[in-house]
């Protein structure tokens, strides 16, 4: 009986022991406690990672070849030859006159032609001694001296402008004579200025086949006021 008690008394103790060390290792993580700092070890950053991946280059498109032009059918031009027509030469009848000559048979070398010497029409005979025209001349009388005639008094106070037309005579020796007033704007103005003045005027005379001659000269003297 004694012994019976004792396995009893022992079983109990290996249950209860049992249960004391299984309380203790559930209760031993709550009992741990701990504290991390910033400069811990372990405590580090979590860096995630991507994978790019790389751009993909397209290859260059290659260049599309020209379209050709249609082809054009080439124009066949069939060239035809015609033969040159021939043109008869004309034949032209002339009707000359006949010539009656009285020809020698016994004379030999031919009929002596003779031009007919030209005709001289005697020249007509000139009179150096007359009076002639400018315009019949071979050189017209040149001024040699000449002065302007004096601007009349009444005319510049008036503010006269005008014109004369005059007509003089240039003998062998260049002297000047005969003035004659042949129209005059405005009139009886400027006259006795003029004739005044040209009848002192000197001219180299005009000649005719290399001969000096007495010449009729006809001239316009203008009177304009300065400044106008």
């Amino acid at each position: 009986m004694d012994a019976l008690v004792f396995k009893s008394h022992g079983g109990r103790s290996l249950a209860g022991a049992l249960v004391i060390n299984l309380v203790l290792f559930c209760s031993l993580p709550g009992l741990i406690s701990v504290t991390r700092q910033d400069n811990d070890v372990e405590s580090l950053n979590v860096v995630n990672f991507t994978r790019i991946k790389p751009e993909q280059h397209l290859p260059p498109e290659k260049p599309k070849p020209k379209e050709k032009a249609p082809e054009v059918p080439k124009k066949v031009v069939e060239m035809t030859r015609t033969k040159p027509t021939r043109i008869s030469p004309q034949r032209f009848k002339m009707n000359l006159p006949r010539m009656d000559l009285d020809i020698d048979p016994r004379l030999t070398g031919g009929i002596p032609v003779v031009a007919p010497l030209p005709q001289v029409q005697p020249r007509a005979t000139i009179d150096f001694n007359g009076l002639f025209d400018m315009n019949d001349l071979d050189t017209i009388p040149i001024p040699s001296f000449k002065t302007n005639p004096r601007y009349p008094y009444r005319a510049k106070r008036l503010g006269l402008e005008g014109e004369v037309k005059i007509r003089f005579r240039v003998d062998k020796e260049g002297t000047v004579s005969d003035v004659t007033i042949v129209e005059a704007t405005p009139p009886e103005i400027f006259d006795t200025s003029v004739i005044n003045a040209v009848s002192t005027w000197k001219y180299t005379p005009g000649e005719l086949s290399g001969r000096q001659v007495e010449t009729l000269v006809t001239t316009t003297i203008l009177f304009k006021l300065e400044g106008q």
